[in-house]
């Protein structure tokens, strides 16, 4: 993988999963943001895991701009395959 990335070789996302990363983990990480209680919202933790979502949510919303193996990172944390179908992980 180091070898062809510093060939230049660039390893793209299908269209099927940047379709499932705009609509499912996307809905996945507003419903995790929106279940937060408020007394964590106000905690650090809380405010650094909400800056951390949010910015994932930026990514998603603009993945032509970024660069695509922070797309890779994203479907990886939030997503697996079991049995051929992407299931989505707690974040």
């Amino acid at each position: 993988m180091i070898g062809r990335r510093g060939l230049g070789y660039q390893e793209r996302l299908p269209k099927e999963l940047v379709y499932t990363i705009k609509t499912k983990v996307k809905r996945h990480l507003i419903a995790v943001l929106g279940s937060m209680e408020e007394s964590y919202k106000q905690s650090k933790s809380g405010t650094k895991q909400r800056q951390y979502l949010g910015r994932m949510l930026k990514k998603i919303e603009n993945f032509k701009e970024a660069h695509e193996w922070s797309l890779w990172n994203i479907l990886h944390k939030c997503c697996w395959l079991n049995q051929y179908q992407i299931q989505l992980r707690e974040v």
